[in-house]
């Protein structure tokens, strides 16, 4: 199998060259996309871009100029890539000079001469002030499917509630305006409502099908959701500056993208000119591809590990790989410590003041080499960044381990075993954790409930980010449920994107310094100790603020709550 090895400009400035204006088909100008450092954070849709509509005739005259909401860049770090915010001056001026348009003009003409059709093509500024290419394809323009519009904007007298921004896919949707904050808020998106959002995030794709339209302070017509709302055919209008701030939740609005207007209420005479959205599980390229992916990504042929066809070779989908992985992953971290000779590799039985069942798998200089030969392993043998936080946590002293009488599961897992059938320190019963020097991925068992946490904790912030899972227990399905909304609110105000159902929470945490992550990780430790039992003793008439604030200014002890 080949390693591809591709060299990462150290941009400048950079961006997308369109050699048709996709929002003027009949005229003669193409049309520049540009923002300073890394071109990804363009397409990802959290920048509004530069644009510069230059003319296709010689001399190549500039026709018009918009500069772009920038508040951040992306650059290259020693390890990676960071982003940065912009001083004032950076955010004001151009991020591409005169001479520069000029010369992409010129390229982007003689690209399109050459494939004989209009090219979408990547292009950035290095630092030494080198104009390159990164790739270029044909354009994809806009197929709207609209009766004649008929309507005149002066004839209309709903008032106007936006004026400007970016039509990223034209069409007309009203309905009632939906603000999305956290990526979770998408689960409770309505049919027919209108999308408000601050960036054009490639995630509300996920809700094309509810949706009348999507409207955002940042964003492009050449970023990804823009590409695939066109696609969808759902009206878009992204760069509006403010109108996340300007429209009022649960207003009803009526968003005609095409000439970037957002009028209050409904104008039914709009609504009449507008095109129907294709059926997205049956019209679209995207589900065409997606049926002929499917067969190499979900289907699983490795189904009988005791089978001799359970082997690499008889891999056909990423299924297979992840079962035939996964199978192996699990035989290696129970068996390697068991054998004979050699040093214990294996997992290892944690010893430490937290009465938890604990085993630990180093995969890379993870723990000290002081304990080789044996199958135990101290607390302070750890080197784990993230390992040595989340212990940290856990072991916090306000965390009251041994001070929950109503149901001691220490004792009712030795009642359980007394029988010699297993033992109590049977692997089977443990929480895992698998470590090295920067990575930790957890497995907790708390009685009846799981927690999955997964995490890079380094110096490049840009790969940094916290995985975390919670479900089950054994409350009551509203105890449960408080629990999990307690756990969303104490890691939203860490600054997770935090999705919650029933009483499984999923959280995401991206890019935080390596302070701010073993701080973090800290803090779920806590969390994770001070709620262990919490859904046994929570009730509908107890106040979550309050038990919010009690955790943030550091009161772990809720034993109180039920008596």
């Amino acid at each position: 199998m080949a390693v591809i090895v591709s060299e990462m400009i150290d941009s400048a400035a950079s961006g997308i060259i369109y050699t048709q204006d996709a929002q003027n088909k009949a005229g003669n100008s193409l049309v520049i996309h540009s923002t300073l450092g890394q071109g990804s954070i363009l397409v990802d849709g959290e920048v509004s871009p530069d644009i510069i509509w230059v003319s296709k005739k010689e001399p190549h005259d500039i026709v018009r100029v918009r500069t772009g909401l920038k508040q951040k860049k992306m650059i290259l770090a020693p390890e990676g890539t960071t982003r940065v915010v912009l001083n004032e001056e950076e955010k004001q001026r151009l991020s591409i000079d005169q001479a520069s348009v000029l010369i992409l003009t010129r390229w982007g003409r003689t690209i399109e001469k050459y494939f004989q059709t209009a090219q979408d093509i990547e292009w950035c500024l290095d630092n030494s002030r080198q104009l390159l290419v990164l790739q270029s394809r044909p354009l994809k323009l806009e197929k709207i499917e609209t009766k004649p519009q008929k309507v005149i904007k002066k004839d209309i007298k709903n008032s106007v509630l936006i004026s400007e921004g970016v039509p990223a896919c034209s069409g007309v949707g009203t309905g009632a305006v939906h603000k999305i904050e956290q990526y979770s808020d998408l689960n409770d998106i309505p049919k027919g409502a209108v999308l408000v959002a601050k960036t054009a995030s490639s995630q509300y794709v996920t809700v094309l099908d509810r949706i009348k339209a999507v409207v955002t302070d940042t964003g492009a017509y050449a970023s990804h959701f823009s590409s695939v709302a066109r696609e969808f055919n759902v009206p878009a209008l992204v760069n509006t500056g403010n109108a996340f701030e300007k429209l009022v939740d649960k207003s009803i609005v009526t968003v005609d993208a095409g000439n970037q207007v957002v009028y209050a209420g409904a104008v039914v005479s709009l609504a009449e000119t507008s095109g129907k959205q294709r059926d997205l599980l049956q019209d679209s390229s995207f589900m065409l591809k997606l049926r002929y992916a499917i067969n190499f990504i979900s289907k699983l042929k490795l189904v009988d590990p005791q089978s001799r066809l359970f082997v690499p070779e008889e891999c056909r989908s990423l299924h297979d790989i992840i079962r035939f992985s996964h199978e192996k992953a699990v035989k290696e971290m129970f068996g390697i410590g068991s054998r004979k000779g050699g040093r214990r590799k294996g997992a290892k039985k944690l010893i430490s003041n937290i009465p938890m069942l604990f085993y630990i798998l180093d995969v890379g200089d993870g723990t000290t080499k002081d304990n080789l030969s044996s199958r135990e392993i101290r607390a302070e043998d750890i080197v784990s960044t993230p390992m040595r936080a989340v212990l940290k946590g856990l072991s916090h002293p306000g965390i009251p381990w041994s001070q929950f009488s109503h149901f001691d599961w220490e004792e009712y897992d030795k009642i359980v075993m007394a029988g010699g059938i297993i033992s109590a320190d049977a692997a089977q019963f443990g929480s895992y954790a698998v470590l090295s020097k920067e990575y930790l991925n957890i497995n907790l068992r708390f009685g009846y409930h799981f927690v999955i946490l997964d995490t890079i904790c380094s110096d490049v912030s840009d790969d940094n980010y916290i995985l975390f899972r919670f479900s089950g227990g054994g409350g009551s399905p509203v105890g449960k449920s408080l629990r999990a909304n307690f756990i969303r609110e104490i890691l939203t105000r860490l600054g997770f994107m935090v999705e919650i159902k029933s009483d499984l929470v999923d959280a995401e945490y991206k890019h935080g310094s390596l302070k701010t992550m073993q701080a973090t990780l800290d803090i779920i430790g806590r969390l994770l100790g001070a709620t262990r039992l919490m859904d046994m003793y929570l009730k509908e008439s107890l106040d979550l603020e309050n038990l919010v604030e009690d955790f943030m200014q550091e009161r772990y002890d809720f034993s109180n709550l039920q008596r």
